[in-house]
């Protein structure tokens, strides 16, 4: 008869511990009560503790200890997708999930691209119907200073300035309201580059190094256009640091292309002598802006150029989208005729 009351006093005592550790995780994974919506941002390949850590650090639940678990539980471990996504007030766990991965918000979603300039970003938004955004109606809304964030007062004036906002448009995957305003739009995108600013440090790094943030950014462009291969994204920016603090002149294809407004592949030498002070075959230092919204790594290699004493690069032409590297003028002549062998032998 004792072993049948120690045996009903233990399941009594696991049960109990089991409502226990229920009770703390769905603690843990509850949404503290709020009044305002919470937008975030899922980056790319971020992985589901990554997932739950944000969630964390944005106040939408408690702990992320018990996260990727339940997660696994609930059967949304590969459906959480990367993207800036609006949270309810009020959103539980449960929603939350259904809200990553897509499942009831009457939202278009959009992809922006690293490296896409403000016109091509006007480009694909105008595309797409359901969204209802008028081309001219954003580039009007990227040409405003009137956005509530330090870095746009802080952007300086420039006659030769193409677009006042060109470079601070953060790529990524947005989750756009139907018949959203272009200044909506605009201001979601200068959001997401402000979060990108405080969660690094960013402007402490940028005051040691005596760079604004309008010269990042520039820089990062540049790196961005001409860049093809994630790993020499630091090579191009050592390249880049190196000429300007030599006085030399950038001659950056990419500057020219954005003064030209249009995308060609190959430039002839009549295009390098396009008068536009984006032109950096024949005006010194940086062009008057960004030529491009960069993305994170482009910007990481700015702020982190590798140091080398190259100051020439040609592309490669052999399909791998990589460059010959060079740090005299010989060196480079010879880079080229190797890369037109390799654009030869390719056309074979």
């Amino acid at each position: 008869m004792k072993w049948l009351i120690r045996l009903v006093l233990t399941c009594l005592l696991f049960g109990a511990w089991a409502v226990v550790g229920y009770m703390y995780v769905d603690y843990t994974l509850d949404s503290p009560l709020r009044q305002e919506p919470i937008r975030m941002e899922i980056p790319q390949g971020a992985s589901t503790a990554e997932i739950g850590d944000l969630l964390k650090e944005n106040g939408l639940i408690r702990k992320s200890w018990f996260f990727a678990p339940y997660v696994w539980w609930k059967g949304y471990a590969r459906k959480l997708q990367a993207g800036v996504y609006e949270i309810p007030p009020g959103a539980e766990i449960d929603d939350i999930l259904n809200i990553l991965s897509e499942g009831k918000q009457d939202v278009v979603r959009i992809t922006i691209p690293e490296g896409f300039t403000v016109e091509q970003i006007a480009d694909r938004l105008a595309e797409n119907e359901e969204l209802g955004i008028d081309r001219e109606e954003f580039l009007k809304a990227v040409q405003k200073k009137e956005y509530n964030y330090s870095f746009v007062q802080n952007i300086p004036s420039n006659e030769n300035r193409k677009y006042h906002l060109e470079g601070y448009l953060f790529p990524s995957t947005y989750q756009f309201e139907k018949d959203i305003e272009a200044e909506e739009v605009v201001d979601q995108m200068l959001e997401q580059f402000d979060h990108h600013l405080e969660k690094k440090g960013i402007r402490e790094k940028l005051k040691q190094k005596n760079l604004s943030i309008d010269e990042w950014v520039t820089v990062a462009s540049l790196i961005e256009r001409e860049g093809r291969v994630r790993e020499e994204l630091p090579t191009i920016s050592g390249v880049i640091y190196n000429r300007l603090n030599r006085g030399m002149l950038l001659q950056v294809d990419a500057t020219v292309q954005y003064a030209l407004e249009e995308q060609k592949e190959i430039l002839t030498y009549d295009d390098l002598k396009v008068e536009s002070p984006y032109n950096t075959y024949k005006n010194e230092g940086l062009p008057p802006g960004p030529i491009a919204n960069p993305g994170e790594h482009a910007l990481e290699a700015a702020m982190h150029p590798q140091k080398h004493d190259y100051l020439f690069y040609v592309t490669r032409k052999d399909g791998s989208g990589k460059h010959y590297f060079a740090r005299t003028e010989s060196e480079h002549q010879a880079n080229i005729d190797r890369s037109k062998q390799n654009q030869q032998s390719m056309g074979n």
